[in-house]
Parts: C-alpha cells; structure tokens; sequence
C-alpha cells in the first residue's frame, strides 16, 4: 500500500478530473485500519483514518456511492474531511473489488461545490474507469508474484489468461503457455526455438529490442520487472495492442527472459472513448470547454495570431420553456450543425456550456465579421421540431489575439465583453472588441462595489414625494423614492443605479431596508393622518423572497391595507408566470397590488385579469403629451376608463400643471402625483406638510 506511485494510476485519475470536471480524484487502497492515497490528483494529503474515510462507506455498498452535497447528509456534515481540508462538498466513488470478490480500496471523485447527482452515462464512464484501475493492479499483482517466486511460473502460466513465454536471448523460445497460442496463433512446438521479435509488429521493433537491449546490458534489470506497450502481429497477421512486462533471470549462467503478454484491446479502446469524451462535447459533438481552452493556450504559447467569436443564443430559455429540454437539446444540435457548416475552415469550435458557443479562426478581425455574420444568419433559419418551427437568433463578440489579448484568458475576456456590447445593442448582431470596453467595464465594476459598500454601510436615504385626491386635491399618501447619498457624488437618483441594482443580490437587502424604512415612517405618520397610504416599488427579487408577506404583516401589526406595493409592468409580465402564489400570499396582508408605468410597454392588458391587481398607474410619458396630441388623450382616457371598469385604483404620475390634473380628474383618475403638486420630500419636510396638505394643494 506504501509503495511509490503508479504513473499509470495517476494517468487514470488526471483523466477522472478531466473527464468528469472535478478539482480532485484519487484511488484508494484501504485496511482495517487507515485509507491509502495509492494515486491522486489535486490532493496533498497520502493517509486518512479510514473511521473518517468516505471510501468505508463506499465498500459497504455493491454499486457506486454519491452524495451531491455533504451539509446535507448527516453521515458526512460533520466529518472532518468536510469541516477541514479538503473541504469536500461533493463525494462519488465506486469500489474496486478483485476478480476473487475482495474489495480493496475505491475510485474517487471530489469537488469543493456541490453538484447534481452522476447520470446513468457519468455512473458507466465511472465504472470503466475502476476497471481500468483493477487491470493496472492485476498486471502489478502477477508482476510481484513473478519477482518474488520464479519457480511457480508452471503452474501460473497453465492457469494463466496471459500469454507467458520465457526466452534465452541466444536460442529463442524456451516456454509458451497454451494462453500464448490463443493469442498469437501458434503452439509451443511451433515457437520453440523461434524469436519473440517476430510476433512484434513492424513499428513497435524498435522499443523491443531498445527493452532486450538494455536487459542485457543492465545487469540490475535481471532482477527489475520492466513494462513497456507494444504493438503484437498474429499469425494472421492482424495486429493488437498488447502490454509487456519483462523479467530476467539466471540460469546455469545464462540470462533469460520471461514475458506476460496481455490484449489490451478493449482496454486501449476504452482509453481511447474515454479520452474522446474529455475533449467532446457529447450533445452537439463539438469540442469540450477544457479542450477549446488547452487549444486556445497552446496558440498562445506558440505565439500563433487567430480571431476567436464568441456566440450565445437569443430566445434560447424561451425555447426550453415553451417545448422542453428535449427541443432545446435539439435546436444545440441544430446550431452546432450550422457552425460546421458555415465555419469549415475554422480552427476549432466548441460549446461552452449552456447556450454559449465560441469558434477559433485564423481570419482577422474584419474578415471573421464577416463570418459572424453569415453564421448570424443561418443561426436564425427556422429550425423543425416535431413539425413545428422553433426560431432563435445569436449574438456574437469577436476578439483577436495579440491585439486584444496576450494570453487565453484575456482573449476570452475581451470577446465575452464584445458580446455583452452585442446583447446590448439588440441582440442578432456582432460586434469587435475596441479597448474602450475594458475601461467601461472596469468603470461598471467599480460602481458595482461602490453600490455594494453603499448597501452595506446604508447611504441610501428615501423621499416621500405627495399623492393627492383628483377631485377633493386632498393629501391621500406618498410614494417612498430612494436615494443614494453618495460620499464623493452626493445625492444620486434611481436613474444613475437602479439598473445596476435590480440585477444584483444586494436588491433583495436593499428592498428589505426600504420596507422596514418607509413602514416604520408611515405608521408613525398615520397617527397624524390615518388615512395616509404609502406606495413603495419592489424589486423583482423580493417577489421570489417568502418571507415577504410575513415581512409585511410584522411591519404592519398584521393589517397592510395602507400599503400599495408598486411593480413594474414589464417585471410583473414575468413573474407572474413563476410565482403566482407569491403574490396571492403578499395579497392576504392587505396589501395591494399597483402596476407601475402602465401603458408604457403594450404588453400589460394581460396582467389585469388577476384579482391580486387592484390598481394601476399610468405611465408619466403619457401624462406629458397630454396638451400636444389628442390620440394621446384618447389614450389616457381608455387606460383609466379600463381601470375603472374593472373597480381598480386609477393613478395618474407625472402632473405637472392644471391642464393635466383637470383632465385626470375628468378622466376619473383617483389620484395624482408629480413635481408641480408636490416635489419628493425629506421626511422632516413630509412631516411639517402633513398639517397643512390634508386640504387642497393650491389653497
């Protein structure tokens, strides 16, 4: 168990990393005792107690042990192996077991992350790789039980599934056992006499004879086992891969030679699928993530210039939404079909996961866009399945190497920031990297952290802007507008962040905060007018946070009916297909529903159908061309005629002088909002209003 390293087993495991993507894979040998690490990759430990060792566990199963995450299985969350390096999260291992039924040790796989169970083709590519280890241990096996008694080669080799046959380099052929001439073809009678090097192909001579060679001339090999691959010729010619291992001897003064001979065949197919599947992507049979980046740093080793375009598809989750995983797999397939076909002379492509392609040409920058192009185009031919057509478009970055990039990672980089400008320009173009987008990049990770230390070290500051009756002009609540008060900028407006924001994790703290401030405002307010409402805006993440309503009712004493939650039309067009209990839940406080910026996009009429919907607020682009055009007016009137008819809450933002309130109260809006009747306010300034706007405003 303690002897050096197999370079054989520790090819196997390199090749169990790379195959299955894990940081660390391993062979173990186990006793009553202790775990030994017999070959490993990405681990620096040799031993363990085998009363911490996964691999116990794994022996006492007949098929292979996978746990996807450690902290959620209580056999394993406080083992020391997780709590302490190598912090394992995940664990897959298979036993090996001898051909007698001894189980001895495992093959093992560990990543620091968890990850979703093996699949049946992750738990057969496991299982050959054991094995693949148990032939390498029992080619090791029969090799010490030769060096150790040379006297029992009789009776080994007349059992023996390996060809044996013992030479003298002077007469030739001196032992063949019937297991040699299955393999070869010819019988002990017909050897006898003759030389191995004729069963050994014509490219393979040279290794032979450099092997006899240094046998005799090294007479330490006498007594070290040597194994070298050759390939083996039948008598019919045909030739094997076959695995050698040598001994020598002395005899009566005279040295000799014993060969195991075993067909490698399966094994060496096996290796060669397995290798195969390392460097494939198996869905849409173009090159693996780990093979396209081993070509992209080799180019750039050898200082070799090429244009590397980086493609993602549009419309792609819809696609998978719509008809399944099955018409998505398919439509890859069909995408990865069109890159072979209008990017033949390309360098490589590969599929890097997901959606997302990238194709290496020896083209420069221009020329490849001329190819992104073409590629654009036949991405975006309909494509039948099951006799429908299914219909996406691609987005494409391109970046070249030296230009805009010296090394792999920077060229990826530079192209994944090619296609962040593509997608954002509108999608179904390309677009070449310029050095300006590492710099607004770097701008926009720069803010990204100011917003994130902003969040942490609450900067931010609300405003409460005045809503009033349409008719009466009476003071009815406030909406709770957020600001940033930023250290060097000063006060910054939603329009500087929010964007940022909406996408970012912090969102769902930051809401958090806005909730507790705004609620713990407003209520101490009602005491001073208990009719005062509030409207606040959610982030899209809130909606998807369960603890919201109970949030709400905490805040509120358990009665929200003060509360008008605001979300954007557009956001609540989404959501409301995913967590449709959500809102129903949020509804049960007394809280109400408000669609913000109505009438903005055309795609809200639908939204209305739901009863958790109580109002809408018309969008202040509309309220601003009031006075200019009558097809607007017409507009507004029908927005605010449809909120009613269907008992809603009609709000009208942006009323910035007496033309547009008249006509929002003619229209029968329920209330106004904008900076000509009220600006957003400091609290303090809400506060000292409260006394004096709870009549009309311009009194």
């Amino acid at each position: 168990m303690n002897r050096p390293y197999s370079d054989a087993l520790d090819r196997l495991t390199l090749l169990a990393a790379s195959l299955f993507r894990v940081p660390v894979s391993f062979i173990s040998l186990i006793d009553s005792e202790k775990q030994y690490f017999r070959a490993r990759h990405g681990l620096n430990i040799c031993e363990t107690s085998r009363s911490v060792a996964f691999c116990h566990h794994t022996l006492e199963q007949d098929d292979i042990l996978c746990v996807p995450d450690t902290h959620l299985d209580s056999r394993f969350q406080h083992n020391p192996l997780v709590l302490g390096y190598p912090h394992i999260r995940f664990y897959a291992g298979i036993p090996l077991v001898t051909p007698e039924g001894h189980r001895i040790g495992t093959v093992c796989l560990v990543d620091t992350q968890p990850r979703p169970p093996l699949n049946a083709t992750d738990r057969r590519h496991l299982a050959a790789i054991a094995s693949l280890v148990m032939d390498r241990m029992e080619v090791h096996r029969l090799e010490v039980l030769r060096h150790s008694s040379q006297q029992r080669l009789e009776a080994i080799s007349s059992t023996s599934s390996d060809a044996i046959i013992c030479t003298d380099l002077k007469q030739g052929v001196i032992f063949w056992n019937p297991a040699a001439t299955s393999l070869f073809g010819y019988s002990a009678q017909e050897m006898t006499g003759e030389y191995v090097a004729g069963l050994v192909s014509e490219r393979s001579q040279t290794d032979y004879r450099q092997e006899l060679a240094r046998m005799m001339a090294d007479r330490s090999s006498v007594s070290q086992p040597r194994r070298i691959q050759i390939w083996g010729r039948r008598r019919n010619g045909q030739e094997f891969p076959a695995e050698v291992s040598f001994s020598g001897w002395h005899e009566d003064c005279e040295r000799l030679v014993g060969m195991i001979i075993r067909d490698v065949t399966e094994r060496h197919e096996s290796e060669a699928r397995l290798c195969e599947l390392a460097s494939l992507d198996m869905l849409t049979r173009l090159a693996s993530r780990s093979a396209f980046m081993d070509q992209v740093e080799h180019l750039t080793a050898a200082g070799v210039p090429f244009t590397l375009m980086m493609a993602d598809l549009d419309g792609f989750k819809e696609v998978n939404d719509s008809l399944g995983h099955a018409a998505g797999d398919a439509l890859l397939c069909h995408v990865a079909e069109q890159i072979r076909l209008v990017c033949a002379q390309c360098i490589m492509a590969a599929r890097l996961g997901g959606d997302e392609f990238v194709i290496l040409l020896a083209e420069s920058g221009h020329e490849a866009q001329q190819v992104a192009e073409a590629l654009i185009l036949a991405v975006q031919t309909p494509f039948s399945y099951q006799g429908s057509p299914v219909i996406v478009g691609a987005s494409m970055g391109i970046a070249c190497c030296p230009e805009h990039g010296r090394d792999a990672s920077a060229v990826m980089s530079a192209a994944d920031l090619a296609l962040y400008r593509a997608k954002a320009a509108g999608k179904g173009c390309s677009v070449l990297f310029l050095p300006g987008f590492l710099e607004a990049d770097q701008q926009r990770r720069r803010f990204e952290h100011e917003l994130e230390m902003a969040v942490r070290q609450q900067q931010f500051v609300l405003f409460y802007q005045p809503q009033f009756d349409a008719v009466s002009g009476k003071l009815t609540g406030c909406e709770a507008l957020l600001r940033w008060q930023h250290p060097a900028r000063g006060l910054l407006l939603p329009g500087a962040f929010i964007n940022i924001l909406m996408k970012s994790s912090l969102s769902l703290t930051l809401g958090e905060w806005i909730l507790r401030s705004a609620l713990r405002q407003v209520v101490e307010w009602r005491q001073r007018l208990p009719t005062l409402r509030v409207s606040i805006n959610l982030f899209p993440r809130q909606l998807d946070d369960i603890r919201l309503d109970r949030l709400l009712g905490e805040l509120t004493a358990n009665d929200a009916s003060f509360v008008s939650l605001e979300v954007d039309e557009s956001m609540l067009t989404s959501l409301v297909q995913e967590v449709p209990s959500r809102f129903s839940a949020i509804r049960q406080t007394g809280a109400s529903f408000i669609i913000d910026h109505y009438g903005r996009t055309l795609g809200a009429i639908n939204l209305l159908q739901y009863e958790f919907v109580t109002g809408l607020k018309i969008d202040k682009s509309l309220t601003a061309q009031l006075a200019d055009s009558g097809r607007i007016r017409m507009m507004f009137r029908a927005l605010a005629a449809l909120g009613k008819s269907l008992s809603m809450t009609v709000l009208a933002e942006g009323v910035e002088n007496g033309v547009q309130r008249d006509f929002a109260t003619q229209a029968q809006c329920d209330t106004v909002q904008g900076n000509a009747l009220g600006e957003p306010l400091t609290p303090e300034a809400f506060q000292a209003l409260l006394p004096e706007r709870a009549i009309r405003p311009h009194e």
